[in-house]
């Protein structure tokens, strides 16, 4: 695409939903479960 180009509403709503939650990888806003984990407890750190 280039800077010309104008995505559609439809295709920008889809974007937004995938980055929200992505089912294949399981992510929300862009984060695993697991790296979620690690930024709410920190192990080890004083």
């Amino acid at each position: 695409m280039t800077k010309t180009d104008k995505k559609s509403f439809n295709q920008s709503l889809a974007e937004w939903k995938l980055f929200i939650y992505n089912r294949t990888t399981g992510e929300l806003l862009g984060r695993t479960a697991k790296s979620w984990g690690e930024r709410a407890a920190p192990v080890g750190r004083v």
